[in-house]
């Protein structure tokens, strides 16, 4: 676990505003048209929303001809504190272009304007891109932000997304960056599409009135003129990115190579495409930052009156003041900006808690038994931005699927309905409090995540981490890392797993590039480097395994067969069993076999052997002997499915087909009846592993859809950030 002083956060974001546009199809400067009750524009709304998200700077990119414009319009907002300049965008370049060509009228594009901005960027400092003309909401920045903040390992680029169909005009055809999401849920493409707009009228499946409407498809086309179909909803970036400094030298360069095409005189540079472009062919990370609905924009006139009641109503609704600048409306509103992620901080201390999940390597149903496992950090996170609160209570609200909930720190032993998510948050309270830390301070805050659910991958634990680390901070408590994850370990039996503690473990106490020996009794953990050139490929066997609900007495069951058997066999200790030399351990097995009913007898051997497993992956691992550490996790996933009965057919052929595909080895990786199996190959062999999956095992059940498929890297272990 680590935690971040405020002396250590990263320097607060800039955020480029593209205000260069022509507004050919709206038929006059749109940037600056009134919009909201006050006569704010989206411009000034996108600044607002961004300044209480964290950013700290912004820059507006505009065409010389109207400097002067919007010099007048920044009055009020430069009086307010905020931190603004121009950069202008113009048609030639000291370094890039020269000489403007004959008949070019047409600003060059929009990543283009990104470099027009790159001299007043800050040297070290992430930065985000929006169009002026584009409302997108405060929790679209607050998103951004935050992953700009703690970007997963290798990620270079952001782009925030919406629904395709909500973002669509009632009056034209409109232009979005249409995006693919590959496998590993980063951008996989991204293609411009033109001209969108829905196909026809509704469509209905079914008969009679038990029919239910189905939204239609959007169509348009690319800049080269080819025909597009894509489903309502797909997902569209709206101009919304986020990027780190060292993007722009790579797009300098895409630009040079764009005007080593010739262009014609109206072509235009586009940063969606030179993004995608910098994805497929220089493997640039970009990844996704789903936001949902939220967007509005003006296209053409039509759209401007339902922006601006939309913009009417959030005003009513206390989101906005009228007049978005005058601190006699609305008292100081760049005091409140201070207190976001990247701000000072608050009286009351709040932050961001992140906790990631895990993979299991080997080791399987062996850490309730106190025997070592064997895994590592995920790079997929749960986290919570939250703040302190002065009374003792718990607000926090999920995605549309998980909704919101609220409960008394004094009641947390009181369990909401089995299966309910916030049951593990109440677990890191009650955790807390039967350790002794005072809870005077309750949390208010938004959870939101990259562990996948369900998975085997830990998503429930990560949260149980995160939790407890925003409940620690707003009170200002400190617990040592092991003796937190003993503690939440216990703690979330509440819930009703009867687990161990590697996943408590393996989230506070994670390590980048390195795999996890966690030993128990005491808990220790130990890091073991993983080797260069090995991947982990990380595949749903498309059946979900949530220990809250059906799985929880199988699992519970296993547990209890495990502790009744080695009873029987006259055993006080695993450790002693699995310690023993070769000669004992066979004399233990075989009194065992004559001691124990058949099931009772393979659950001994599942427990017994794969502790032993853990011991020579641990060896193989450090010798880097991949060919070893395979035959181990094909000797585990033989031995869950056999021996301990935890696999399903799903999870047998996942195995089967990352093995003919070239995988060292596979097996099912977490509780198991459902949830994900893991594959071990060499770094030039992962991308053939799934594809093999996707076409042997995923294509033919209809496609991996957003469940997960991707190559998983070891990752540090939980953090909390102060705002």
């Amino acid at each position: 676990m680590r935690h971040v002083e405020s002396d250590d956060r990263p320097e607060r974001p800039t955020l480029v505003i593209l205000a260069a546009g022509q507004s050919t199809r709206f038929g006059r400067a749109k940037q600056l048209e009134p919009v909201g009750p006050g006569g704010g524009s989206l411009l000034e709304y996108a600044v607002y929303d961004a300044l209480r998200a964290g950013f700290g700077h912004f820059v507006l990119v505009v065409r010389e001809s109207q400097r002067d414009e919007f010099e007048a319009r920044l009055g009020p907002m430069r009086a307010a504190g905020i931190s603004l300049s121009l950069a202008c965008q113009r048609l030639v370049h000291p370094d890039l272009v020269p000489l403007a060509p004959a008949g070019r009228v047409r600003p060059w594009g929009t990543g283009f304007a990104v470099l027009a901005a790159a001299t007043a960027l800050r040297p070290r400092g992430a930065f985000a891109v929006c169009n002026a003309d584009d409302f997108y909401g405060r929790v679209a920045y607050e998103r951004l932000a935050h992953a700009l903040a703690a970007p997963p390992p290798g990620i270079r680029a952001f782009a925030v997304t919406y629904s395709l169909a909500d973002t669509l005009s009632a009056f034209g055809g409109v232009s979005r960056g249409l995006c693919e999401e590959g496998p590993d849920g980063t951008l996989l493409r991204m293609t411009e599409g033109l001209d969108l707009r829905l196909d026809g009228a509704t469509q209905r499946t079914g008969e009679g009135a038990d029919s239910s409407a189905v939204r239609p498809d959007v169509v348009g086309c690319t800049p080269s003129g080819a025909a597009i179909r894509v489903g309502a909803d797909s997902q569209a970036c709206m101009g919304l990115w986020g990027f780190f400094p060292d993007i722009l030298p790579l797009l300098s360069r895409r630009f040079r190579s764009f005007l080593a095409a010739s262009p014609g005189i109206d072509d235009e540079f586009y940063l969606s495409e030179a993004v995608s472009n910098l994805v497929v062919a220089e493997r640039t990370r970009c990844g996704l930052v789903p936001t949902g609905k939220g967007w509005k924009g003006v296209t053409f006139p039509g759209d401007h009156e339902g922006v601006a009641v939309s913009l009417r109503q959030l005003t009513e609704a206390g989101a906005y003041p009228v007049d978005l600048w005058t601190p006699h409306v609305h008292a100081e509103p760049v005091r409140s900006a201070q207190a976001s992620l990247f701000g000072p901080p608050q009286a009351l201390p709040g932050g961001v808690a992140t906790a990631p999940g895990r993979i299991n390597l080997i080791g399987e149903h062996i850490d309730y038994n106190g025997l070592p496992v064997l895994p590592m950090a995920l790079d997929r996170h749960v986290q919570l931005d939250f703040e302190a609160l002065a009374h003792a209570t718990v607000e926090l609200e999920g995605d549309s699927a998980h909704g919101s909930f609220a409960f008394r720190l004094d009641r947390a032993t009181e369990s909401a309905p089995p299966g309910h998510w916030s049951n593990y948050v109440r677990a890191a309270a009650r955790g807390l409090l039967d350790h002794g830390v005072e809870l005077r301070r309750g949390i208010r805050g938004t959870v939101t995540g990259t562990v996948p659910v369900a998975e085997g991958l830990s998503s429930s634990s990560a949260l149980v981490v995160a939790s407890a680390l925003a409940l620690l901070h707003a009170n200002e408590a400190q617990v040592e890392a092991l003796e937190l994850a003993a503690l939440l370990a216990r703690a979330e039996r509440h819930v009703g797993v009867q687990g161990g503690g590697m996943d408590q473990a393996a989230s506070l106490c994670g390590k980048e590039g390195h795999a996890l020996r966690i030993d128990f009794g005491p808990l220790r953990v130990t890091p073991v480097p993983v080797p260069e050139g090995w991947r982990w490929v990380v595949a749903s066997s498309l059946t979900r395994a949530e220990k809250a609900g059906a799985v929880r007495e199988l699992y519970n069951e296993r547990r209890a067969q495990c502790a009744e058997a080695l009873e029987r066999v006259g055993r006080t200790s695993w450790l002693e069993v699995v310690e023993a030399d070769r000669a004992e351990f066979d004399t233990i097995l075989a009194e065992a076999r004559k001691a124990l009913p058949l099931t009772l007898w393979r659950r001994f051997r599942h427990v017994a052997a794969e502790g032993r497993r853990v011991i020579e992956a641990e060896r193989a691992l450090r010798g880097e002997d991949m060919a070893a550490f395979g035959r181990l996790m094909n000797a585990s996933h033989a031995s869950l499915r056999d021996d301990f009965g935890v696999s399903t057919q799903a999870l047998d052929e996942i195995v089967a087909v990352a093995l003919d595909a070239g995988a060292a080895g596979a097996r099912l990786t977490g509780a198991g009846f459902g949830g994900s199996a893991v594959a071990l190959c060499r770094a030039d062999e992962a991308k053939g592993v799934i594809e093999a999956l996707i076409d042997r095992f995923y294509t033919p059940r209809g496609g991996v859809g957003r469940r997960a498929l991707f190559v998983a890297d070891a990752s540090n272990g939980a953090t909390v950030t102060s705002k």
